[in-house]
């Protein structure tokens, strides 16, 4: 069956919408919508989108992780069309009603991987252009506090349900708007341009550090007050 961009459009719902981060609004979410329409024609599965962007994802950031001027660039490139195939897996999920639990997850596990590649390729960045090593322990722990966030919102709504979503609500739009299908991947190349990427590992250290202690400070808060 053959899909229209119409069609691959209507199917995003209001509340998915309202979800996004502005990047993803109005940059990413637009963009995703062809790319989905060729990736049907493909006859692509919403998985074999998930396992293509992984590609992505690593290719990225081992090149942003490398010397140079160009190299750094197609790996932000390659970073940036992760962001954009994030948002394909979903659309062919939901137009052609083939969503399913393994696709959530494989989905969620290619986000961990892109944090992952994202905060140690910058360090290496920074690395190589300064021979700074505590950069690389510093965003190792920026790495680690972001995983270690999600899998304490991930714990805390198995046992909560959906009733979870409001606890962190202001959280997590925040970190649509910073994180890799935010403002983070157009920041890494105008960085790159013009210099400041140890500005981006500093804000990295203080959003992800920082949101990580409150966010689980407020989720034990929350289970506790439910004991």
């Amino acid at each position: 069956m053959h899909y229209t961009v119409q069609e691959i459009s209507s199917s995003i719902p209001p509340e998915k919408k309202q979800q996004d981060g502005i990047w993803t609004r109005f940059v990413l979410r637009p963009l995703s919508i062809p790319v989905t329409w060729v990736a049907l024609r493909l006859r692509l599965s919403a998985n074999a989108v998930s396992y293509i962007s992984v590609i992505f994802s690593i290719g990225g950031g081992i090149l942003f992780s490398m010397q140079g001027f160009w190299l750094p660039l197609w790996g932000a490139i390659l970073l940036q069309v992760f962001s954009i195939f994030d948002c394909v897996d979903g659309n062919i999920a939901r137009v052609t009603n083939t969503a399913s639990p393994w696709g959530g997850w494989a989905d969620a596990v290619m986000g961990f991987i892109a944090y992952t590649m994202v905060f140690l390729s910058t360090g290496m960045y920074v690395y190589h252009r300064t021979g700074w090593w505590p950069v690389l322990v510093i965003t190792a722990l920026t790495s680690s506090a972001n995983l270690l966030t999600r899998v304490a919102y991930q714990i805390y709504k198995n046992i909560e349900g959906e009733h979870a979503h409001g606890s962190v609500s202001f959280e997590r739009k925040l970190a649509e708007n910073v994180g890799v299908t935010g403002f983070m991947m157009p920041a890494l190349i105008l960085c790159h341009y013009i210099g400041g990427m140890s500005l981006i590992i500093a804000f990295n250290v203080l959003f992800y550090l920082g949101g990580c202690t409150v966010t689980i400070i407020k989720l034990a808060k929350k289970a506790a007050a439910g004991a």
